[in-house]
């Protein structure tokens, strides 16, 4: 009986001890819930964050000010192999779009969803002595966007590998440049108006 309480024990230990594990290797679990939030920067718009809902609508002065840039939700976070989680619903948008920003400048991971258009996963090269990086698209045939409809992007990436899934399409790409450093993920969009729900953001181990 000795033996089957020791045992017991250890099992609930070893329980407590993974799950704590688990949760150190969440990097960013934002529901909207709280008015701020450690590394959440709300940039290019007057965002209102209230009762599980962060919604903007694109400002076109602002708009014009940041260089043809809209609203943007930035978590300035280290990673490198990672999962990310985000809900959203656009509403009158060009493009909505989420990115991994390399630590050594320059965007090591990007998706551009549309309503009007197939998404597209891509990443960028910077050949030397070059002025601006070239995108180099990876995959065009990820589904539109629903207007005004609650989307739920998934995002895995590991290495040079990654996995996308929107709604009930799942795509596998790529490529050495997507294999960096990564010190920012983030979701803008450009005209029209976002609400986000949730932004997760995971360490792969």
């Amino acid at each position: 009986m000795r033996h089957f309480l020791t045992a017991a024990l250890l099992l609930i230990a070893t329980s407590s001890v993974s799950t704590a594990q688990i949760n150190t290797d969440t990097l960013v679990d934002d529901h909207y819930t709280i008015d701020s939030y450690k590394i959440r920067k709300p940039l290019r718009g007057d965002w209102k964050i209230e009762n599980g809902i962060a919604a903007v609508t694109q400002d076109d002065e602002l708009y014009k000010k940041h260089k043809n840039h809209g609203p943007i939700m930035v978590y300035e976070v280290p990673h490198d192999d990672a999962s990310a989680e985000v809900v959203f619903k656009s509403t009158g948008c060009k493009a909505v779009v989420f990115t991994m920003d390399a630590t050594n400048g320059g965007h090591a991971f990007r998706i551009k969803l549309s309503p009007k258009s197939p998404g597209s996963v891509l990443t960028y090269i910077k050949e030397p002595g070059a002025n601006k990086a070239t995108p180099v698209f990876l995959n065009k045939t990820l589904p539109t966007l629903t207007e005004e409809k609650w989307e739920t992007l998934k995002v895995k990436v590991v290495g040079d590998k990654a996995t996308v899934q929107l709604g009930d399409s799942t795509i596998n790409v790529q490529h050495e440049m997507i294999d960096q450093p990564k010190k920012i993920a983030k979701l803008g969009f450009s005209f029209g108006s976002l609400e986000l729900n949730k932004f997760h953001l995971s360490a792969v181990k």
